[in-house]
């Protein structure tokens, strides 16, 4: 899109439509209202409203358009599933399977009889994901985080809509059950930690990532015990309080243990890929 001026700015920034959502991502990405604005504004003309002349969109914005409104619902659900899927991976590479217990932000389900259950931001990103389309992704997402009712009022659904697409999702997720099994398989989370940190170090060692070993061992304390106790390595309390210190057969021993496991944790995921690719499940996390 080109040429967008201050004014059609300003009547999008204006739109109800806009607010809300401009609102919900200062919430759901913890920044203030004006960084979540800046946020919505830069999708939005990079990616969803490119299609589009200035004129056009001033005339759709003005006209207040149900699917350009719609646009800027995805836009937002595009900017937090990018954010917490790149918390995600982060929390993998740091804490393994315990995703609940870092910041990925730690949200309360509530169900319409009052109780809650826990669940990181992350995790409940990786079930939404799983639906086929957005309007189902959406539909999920809301009535998982506010439930029926808010969930009917700000998608103008009637009763009998919302059942409708409540046994239209609870029947997707029955039908692809192993589908979603998979982002609570602890097994697979933790062979990917393995995998993803040992790959960073490889990194660190070949001088295509910036960082130390020894800070690598720090970030990792947990793994590289595990990891210790199957190598070769002599004085492994060395290589734990001070790397660079230890013997070259002790660093070398260490090394190899590491190329090893990686080599295992790689197998492991390729074998598990497989598996899933027969069970005619996507392999997109």
């Amino acid at each position: 899109m080109k040429n967008i001026n201050d004014d059609t700015i300003e009547q999008l920034t204006i739109w109800r439509t806009f607010q809300t959502n401009q609102h919900l991502l200062s919430n759901q990405l913890k920044i203030s209202d004006n960084d979540a604005q800046q946020e919505l504004l830069n999708q939005l003309i990079e990616h969803r409203f490119k299609k589009y002349t200035a004129t056009e969109l001033s005339s759709l914005i003005t006209a207040h358009d149900v699917n350009l409104g719609w646009s800027i619902t995805y836009c937002r659900l595009d900017i937090v599933s990018k954010h917490y899927k790149q918390l995600g991976k982060r929390a993998q590479m740091e804490h393994a399977a315990e995703l609940e217990d870092v910041s990925t932000g730690i949200i309360k389900l509530a169900d319409d009889n009052g109780n809650t259950t826990s669940i990181s931001e992350f995790k409940l990103q990786q079930v939404v994901a799983q639906f086929p389309t957005d309007k189902t992704r959406l539909f999920v997402d809301m009535t998982l985080r506010y439930g029926k009712l808010e969930t009917m009022a700000v998608l103008k659904l009637s009763n009998k809509q919302y059942q409708r697409r409540l046994r239209n999702a609870t029947a997707y997720a029955a039908k692809h059950s192993d589908k979603f099994s998979r982002v609570n398989d602890q097994v697979r989370d933790r062979q990917l930690y393995v995998l993803n940190s040992l790959n960073e170090l490889d990194a660190i060692i070949n001088g295509t990532r910036e960082g130390s070993i020894k800070s690598w061992i720090d970030s990792h304390v947990k793994l590289v015990n595990t990891l210790l106790a199957d190598s070769d390595v002599r004085y492994q309390g060395t290589i734990i309080r001070a790397f660079n210190q230890a013997s070259k057969s002790d660093q070398y021993a260490f090394v190899r243990e590491c190329i090893n496991a990686q080599t295992k944790a790689q197998q492991w995921i390729n074998q598990s890929n497989e598996a899933i690719k027969k069970a005619g499940v996507s392999n997109e996390a």
